[in-house]
């Protein structure tokens, strides 16, 4: 039988073949789509399955394990915030709010403004306050490192002072990030900066390179510390004033609300670890402390004293020193000058096995 559909002859034959070829692939559709359908359905049905497995022992656990889990979560989430936030709670170089662009310079006194690299390429700021008294040429040196607020500039009071009771040079740092220098501060940072200052005091053909003296308040005691235990055969002695045993013991005694005590050492990024590295520190030391420190307990400078191994050790009590203003007090410079002239006088071995320790309150 023949079709005749718009002009064209079609054949009735061919017509019921095409037929049969779509239903045929029509079927075959139909069918892979029924047999996914099944294997999705079993997948899904055969995942529920296991989900209610699994969340029967998950109930049980944290019905009974739930508060230690809570703990451990809260743990956690200590020590995230500390290592995240702790550069913030540890270093303020921005207090007060000019200390970033004013630095102050001191007026009338022989003085220098440097600025040095250190071996990662960082910039700092230094000032050199020159004694120029009699027997200048010979006059100790001493490094100072200021604590963890501020710039150089705001501690040329007490510096000044030392150049004068104490005719000695002073060089005043300032740490990466803080007053004209450049970078962000960090522990590694300033273990850097001071290695870099102390390499400079080297190169300076004007200054006894046999009588360096360190000097560290705050913060900068633990700078301090760690350059003397890296550099024992360049440093002729080292003073310490109100700093820490570490920023672990430090954190569990600011946050004693918290069980910061049982936080292991990786959960800090900036560490400090002067308690151990005092042991390294056979130089004579001075350890000032004042009684009245309100930030760091004075039972700390205590401790390091008696951690130290050097021969000659003092520890000078004052009753009224504060953590920043103990250099305010009545016989301050006096402890300063007694040790100071006692590491001069005493370069010889066999001196320096006669001097016994003692402890000085003032």
């Amino acid at each position: 039988m023949l079709f005749i559909i718009h002009g064209r002859v079609f054949s009735s034959k061919g017509f019921t073949w095409s037929k049969r070829s779509l239903t045929s692939t029509m079927e075959k559709s139909w069918m892979l789509w029924t047999f996914a359908k099944r294997w999705l359905l079993a997948l899904a049905s055969w995942s529920w399955s296991l989900c209610r497995i699994c969340l029967l022992p998950l109930i049980v656990t944290f019905h009974l394990y739930g508060g230690i889990i809570l703990l451990i979560l809260i743990f956690v989430s200590i020590a995230g915030i500390l290592y995240k936030f702790q550069d913030v709670l540890l270093y303020f170089p921005e207090q007060p709010s000019s200390s970033r662009l004013y630095v102050p310079m001191p007026t009338g006194i022989p003085h220098e403004n440097i600025f040095i690299k250190t071996k990662d390429g960082v910039l700092l700021n230094l000032i050199l306050l020159r004694y120029t008294g009699d027997n200048a040429a010979y006059s100790p040196t001493i490094i100072y490192f200021h604590g963890n607020a501020g710039n150089i500039g705001h501690r040329l009071p007490n510096a000044l002072l030392m150049l004068v009771n104490l005719k000695v040079n002073l060089i005043l740092v300032d740490y990466r990030g803080y007053g004209k220098s450049e970078g962000e501060a960090s522990e590694e940072g300033l273990y850097l900066d001071s290695e870099a200052v102390l390499d400079y005091v080297m190169t300076r053909s004007d200054l006894d390179k046999t009588k360096i003296f360190l000097f560290g308040r705050s913060l900068g005691g633990a700078v301090a510390i760690h350059l003397a235990s890296e550099n024992s055969h360049r440093i002729s002695a080292i003073v310490v004033e109100n700093t820490f045993l570490s920023i672990p013991y430090m954190a569990s005694t600011l946050f004693s609300f918290f069980p910061m005590r049982y936080l292991p050492l990786w959960c800090y990024k900036n560490k400090f670890l002067s308690y151990r590295k005092i042991s390294q520190c056979r130089m004579p030391s001075l350890f000032i402390s004042g009684l009245s420190d309100q930030l760091i307990p004075p039972v700390m400078m205590k401790q390091l004293y008696e951690l130290s191994p050097a021969r000659t050790k003092r520890l000078a009590i004052f009753p009224d020193g504060t953590h920043n203003d103990t250099w305010q007090c009545q016989g301050y410079f006096t402890a300063l000058e007694q040790f100071i002239k006692e590491v001069i006088k005493s370069h010889s071995p066999e001196e320096m096995a006669k001097t016994s320790s003692n402890v000085t309150i003032i």
